[in-house]
């Protein structure tokens, strides 16, 4: 530039040198960016408005529009500036590395939130190991997750590492297990030979794996309360010492009556284990509260059904939640909620609910259906009233956990193209924010998850022919 040139003018020039560095360095970066949209992320290289990879609109926008905001204030800068300036180069050339950073940033606007599989554990090939379910252990216990098989469990630290594995004894292969743990501790349900499933029961303690006792029965519902371990036998319920196997007290069962299902909850004196007695056939059914500790009935209530059950599960014990299912087709079929004292006190009609609910600061959430809109809905479980529903349109829900944020619901959801992930308020329902596109995804028709670290969380796929990862962790994309 010519020394004689006013400063003024010098400086304007080197205005528009490294304005026209900035734009076309942030163009060059949007084109690279449409690119890899275009031939990498998108499913068969074309796509419709709804299907193209977030983002994209907005690159197809800016992208022309920088370029030529670029050229335009080149043909601006001076002859002399683009020839023989060295000073005003560099300084442009720091000026264009640094624009691309804020450009960055808007392209993660553009884009939105997004989640990559950051790790796994690859499938021993096992097909014939068919998964039975998952037990997560609190960050006070561990923080676990232990996978059961028919063929034995393996247990993931938070991180989705593999760690201990403990086989099923041979010619006993897993068939069932309690819903909960109690203190790190899980019950097991062997099947042995032609006595079915439910011959023999084991204690296991999961933070290192170890068997802690083994007992041969005759039924197949179990449950860890407390410090008790409640089975279900042909004539009686027992209450078993979770940690040592030594019997507490025993409970008679009718003989016309069978048990249905047991569960429980609560600590010290509040210890509560419940269970269905069947009787008659199936054509009349109770529900029975007992004191863990010592066996003692607090109260028992008459389920309203009036033929045999198709479906009988405990989804909570505190509040208590009965999901019941008669086998005719105009019976029951709700889920039943009680009071501590055992009174019927409001239902939820099962009609349009799917999947696994889940369970969480007095409410149920769930996914539910009505017509072809699928949605998720939050029911008291005080008196069954519905709190919220938060519609999904023609995206289909695949699971509802708790999310990573206090207070807040994850859910996950797929379309055609994507699955999603998006966090919901426990309170209204509401979105927390923009869903969350999950990439690459190998995720099985039957899975759980949980939040693991810190804006990450892990899937556990529970399909039959277990030939997908049996975990992964996904975290949010840093990278393009």
């Amino acid at each position: 530039m010519d020394k004689g040139t006013p400063l003024a003018e010098r400086l304007w020039a080197l205005l528009l040198t490294c304005a026209a560095a900035a734009f076309g360095a942030v163009t060059l970066m949007y084109f690279v960016l449409f690119w890899k949209l275009s031939f990498v992320d998108m499913p068969g290289n074309e796509c419709g408005d709804s299907t193209c990879p977030r983002g994209m609109g907005w690159l197809m926008l800016f992208t022309p529009a920088l370029g030529t905001a670029a050229v335009l204030l080149w043909k601006f800068v001076p002859e002399g500036v683009r020839r023989r300036s060295c000073l005003v180069t560099l300084v442009a050339g720091v000026v264009a590395l640094a624009a691309l950073w804020p450009g960055w940033r808007a392209y993660e606007w553009m884009r939105g939130p997004q989640m990559y599989v950051s790790g796994w554990q690859m499938a021993d090939g096992s097909g014939a190991a068919k998964p039975l379910g998952v037990w997560a252990l609190p960050d006070s216990e561990g923080g676990m997750l232990v996978r059961a098989r028919v063929d034995g469990l393996v247990a993931f630290d938070g991180e989705g590492r593999r760690g201990w594995r403990l086989p099923a004894p041979e010619g006993a292969p897993l068939c069932g297990l309690s819903r909960a743990t109690s203190s790190a501790v899980g019950l097991l349900v062997h099947q042995e030979g032609a006595r079915g499933c439910g011959s023999r029961v084991t204690a296991v303690e999961l933070k290192e794996g170890r068997r802690l006792w083994t007992r041969d029965t005759a039924g197949q519902p179990v449950a860890a309360v407390g410090g008790t371990a409640v089975l279900a036998q042909a004539d009686a319920v027992l209450g078993l010492d979770l940690r040592e196997g030594g019997e507490r007290w025993r409970v008679p069962v009718a003989a016309e009556c069978r048990v249905g299902a047991v569960d429980g909850a609560g600590a010290g004196a509040g210890e509560r284990a419940v269970y269905v007695e069947e009787c008659g056939g199936g054509a009349k059914a109770r529900l029975v509260a007992v004191d863990a500790r010592t066996g003692d009935r607090v109260w028992e209530a008459a389920l309203p059904t009036a033929s045999p059950l198709s479906e009988l599960r405990v989804l909570s014990a505190e509040p208590l939640a009965v999901r019941v299912k008669e086998s005719v087709p105009l019976g029951t079929d709700a889920v039943l909620l009680f009071d501590s004292g055992g009174r019927i006190r409001g239902k939820v009609a099962a009609a349009g609910l799917e999947g696994e609910p889940l369970v969480t600061d007095g409410l149920l959430v769930s996914a539910v259906k009505t017509g072809k809109k699928s949605g998720v809905a939050a029911y008291s479980l005080t008196d069954g009233r519905r709190a919220w529903q938060t519609g999904f349109g023609k995206e289909r829900v695949l699971g509802v956990a708790q999310a990573a944020g206090p207070g807040e619901v994850a859910v996950i959801t797929s379309d055609y193209w994507w699955t999603y992930l998006t966090r919901l308020g426990e309170g209204d329902g509401g979105r927390r924010e923009e869903a969350t596109i999950l990439r690459e995804m190998p995720l099985g028709s039957h899975f759980v998850f949980r939040a693991g670290p810190p804006g990450a969380y892990v899937f556990v796929n529970l399909d039959a022919d277990d030939e997908l990862f049996p975990t992964f962790e996904v975290m949010p994309v840093w990278g393009w």
